[in-house]
């Protein structure tokens, strides 16, 4: 299998020193294989890092923005409907039944992905339930093959420090350089870090400290 290794993990590497090299080129000669190894959820400096190959590093950008920035680099088409309760209240209800806040589809044979959400959500919860869907498509979570994609996961969120073991993934370009997680909980969860650091981010810019750490490296 081959499959896509963004740069953005040598970076992080050598901010490790010669360990985290040496780890990087172990992890990277696992996925060049399908190899599934553990790991942990992503870090504020290795999303940085992906912005760093989306060029949006140090700068202020809108989930709109980031989400037009992904595609690009993914080569897929991402539109972001926003559905107003009154037009569409099913969309409401389904979401509710299944607690989640947004829906994310993607067809791969078009390179389209579509992320739905209800017009009804405060503006903070809209943007970050818009950057969780996008961290799903960054992670290459939709990559996985739909026979693994519903791996048996604990109720517990993911403990700070805690590795997962990751998945193999089908043919395809994904923004992160590592595998996603085989946990569907652990996938869930570090999309939800991806929000959070892609809303800082976006309002930080370049008073990020990370993205200071960024710009000595490059």
């Amino acid at each position: 299998m081959t499959v896509d290794s963004s740069p953005s993990t040598y970076l992080h590497a050598l901010l490790e020193g010669p360990r985290g090299l040496w780890q990087s080129l172990k992890n990277h000669g696992a996925e060049r294989t399908g190899t599934p190894i553990c790991r942990r959820p992503l870090t504020p400096e290795q999303f940085q890092e992906e912005l760093a190959v989306l060029a949006l590093s140090g700068k202020r950008y809108t989930p709109e923005e980031y989400a037009q920035a992904l595609g690009s680099y993914l080569g897929i088409s991402i539109m972001i409907h926003v559905i107003p309760d009154a037009c569409y209240p099913e969309l409401s209800r389904r979401l509710a039944l299944s607690g989640r806040l947004g829906e994310l589809r993607y067809a791969e044979q078009v390179g389209l992905a579509a992320i739905f959400v209800p017009g009804s959500l405060p503006p903070l919860v809209l943007s970050l339930t818009v950057l969780h869907e996008l961290g799903h498509l960054a992670a290459g979570d939709l990559l996985i093959p739909s026979e693994e994609h519903h791996a048996d996961s604990e109720d517990e969120q993911p403990a700070e420090g805690e590795v997962f073991a990751t998945s193999r993934i089908k043919n395809g370009k994904k923004l992160a350089g590592v595998l996603p997680f085989a946990d569907e909980e652990a996938r869930e969860h570090e999309a939800t870090l991806r929000a959070s650091y892609a809303l800082l981010s976006g309002c930080l810019g370049g008073d990020s400290p990370y993205a200071h750490r960024m710009n000595d490296i490059l």
